[in-house]
């Protein structure tokens, strides 16, 4: 057994109402994970003695965990200061029973890194694992947010994690000086846990032996969903470019995060142009892919300002997130000698 770390508080902060900043998280707002594992107002409250405790949940989306919200109550109502909150997040060991088993990622928060809101209402039990218990300790209780986590965890949806939580252990002469993960009325998979590597020990109701599963919300930025966005990165060719080609060429460029499907591309001229207009379709480009098209040999007169000519080039998708692709330019012939200007 990992030996008991004793802090001795020497001051207490008594957090007030006019201190408090309002919560980033409210039932109803998005979430990261099975459920939202929400408070019972008459539940326990476990303390966050000389162990770890830890909760377990499904990802439900992919992408990075950037804020973690769970509710706390203070034994018998002494609210103390809180220098620090250790959480980790940790793989699962299927068990049975289920607990963590390898620490994945790991963050100490400090104050102003974290934020109270609160209280509410309603008759808690004080519940120390694996023995003591004492019924109708304390009345309120808080949640504590933890926005815009630096250097976030990044989860994968279907995965089961473990939330791991460690705060100072407080010794106090004159007050009660515990601090408690709330329970939920919300189940899921087997029992939150109590301890250390090597050692997770289930929490089970001490009274009528049902599992505890602690209250907390995982949430984080929903990611855009993929998308196509065609665009003509570049124009070249005709016979007078260092390529010489009797043809205009027009690289198109998928510059989304998703497929583009049926890529469609034409070339049309104005002037005394003959031949040249051509049209195509793509039928699919990855995201950053570039293809490039030609329009049909150029024939004809085109010279600026005394046989006007132009040409134009068009490039669209059938899923294209973005406006349609158009560059309109300039271009000398003369029979089949032609430039792009």
């Amino acid at each position: 057994m990992k030996a008991r770390i004793v802090c001795i508080l020497i001051s207490m902060l008594l957090i007030t109402s006019g201190t408090l900043v309002l919560a980033d998280w409210e039932p109803g707002d998005g979430h990261k994970m099975h459920f939202p594992q929400l408070p019972n107002p008459f539940g326990w409250d476990v303390d966050f003695h000389d162990w770890w405790l830890a909760d377990d949940w499904e990802c439900s989306e992919d992408g990075p965990v950037e804020d973690i919200h769970f509710w706390i109550s203070y034994q018998e109502g002494f609210e103390v200061d809180i220098p620090f909150i250790d959480i980790s997040i940790w793989s699962n060991n299927p068990g049975p029973p289920s607990h963590p088993e390898q620490m994945m990622w790991q963050y100490i928060f400090q104050p102003g890194e974290f934020i109270f809101n609160g209280p509410w209402d309603g008759v808690q039990g004080w519940y120390w694992p694996p023995d003591y218990y004492r019924e109708n300790d304390h009345f309120t209780y808080w949640q504590i947010n933890i926005p815009d986590i630096p250097d976030p965890f990044i989860q994968e949806a279907g995965t089961i994690y473990w939330l791991v939580i460690s705060m100072p252990f407080y010794v106090n002469p004159f007050a009660p000086p515990g601090v408690g993960w709330k329970t939920s009325l919300d189940h899921f998979m087997d029992a939150a846990v109590f301890g250390y590597p090597g050692n997770w020990v289930p929490i089970h109701d001490p009274i009528n032996g049902e599992q505890i599963d602690f209250a907390f919300v995982i949430t984080g930025e929903t990611p855009p969903p993929p998308y196509c966005c065609v665009n003509i990165t570049a124009i070249n060719g005709g016979f007078l470019d260092a390529v010489k080609t009797p043809t205009v060429n027009a690289d198109i460029t998928n510059m989304g995060t998703g497929t583009c499907v049926n890529v469609s591309w034409s070339f049309a001229f104005s002037g005394l142009i003959f031949l040249g207009p051509a049209s195509g379709v793509i039928p699919s480009m990855a995201p950053g892919a570039t293809v490039t098209v030609s329009s049909k040999p150029v024939l004809g007169f085109a010279f600026p300002g005394i046989f006007p000519g132009q040409v134009t080039i068009t490039a669209d998708a059938e899923n294209n997130a973005c406006p349609p692709a158009t560059i309109t330019r300039e271009i000398q012939v003369l029979l089949l000698l032609c430039k792009v200007i």
